[in-house]
């Protein structure tokens, strides 16, 4: 019964995995050998740099992907595959990897988000949808404009 549940479980996880994939082509993490695992590891990492798919990772989020890595490392590196992990060990790694690819995905600069807003000077609400990284961009770019402003046009002290 308990093999029956887990080849379930290992079926139904890649079905999950290829769900994640097929929609975003972001980088998914299903490693099985520490090899393959230190593969797609320097992968996202190059991913987070600028101009990747992560770019726009928060500072906590890259310090949690760096600490899921290295828990997968440490379950993956004592037993070498999991073919040789323990249920209760393959679980773990799964549930690992979920969790990764969950934070990986909320950070993908080609992850599509839509609004329904009215836009100024109307009552009727419009759906917009833009990437991620269009939305950080134009985030980012508004705070250098605001920034540069404040530089070129320093506040006075109003006194008596």
């Amino acid at each position: 019964m308990r093999v029956r549940f887990l080849g379930l479980f290992l079926s139904l996880s890649m079905l999950a995995t290829d769900a994640l994939a097929a929609p975003a082509d972001a980088t998914v993490v299903n490693a099985r050998t520490p090899d393959e695992l230190a593969a797609v590891r320097a992968e996202v990492v190059e991913e987070m740099a600028d101009g990747g798919h992560y770019e726009f990772i928060s500072k906590p989020h890259r310090e949690q992907v760096e600490h899921l890595f290295d828990d997968m490392q440490a379950l993956l590196g004592r037993k070498g595959s999991v073919e040789a992990l323990s249920d209760d060990e393959r679980l773990k790694l799964f549930n690992l990897q979920e969790q990764l690819n969950g934070v990986l995905t909320n950070s993908d600069s080609r992850r599509v988000v839509c609004e329904r807003a009215a836009p100024t000077g109307s009552l009727i609400a419009v759906k917009t949808c833009r990437t991620y990284g269009e939305i950080e961009r134009q985030r980012r770019e508004k705070d250098r404009y605001l920034d540069e402003m404040k530089r070129q046009h320093p506040q006075t002290k109003r006194g008596n």
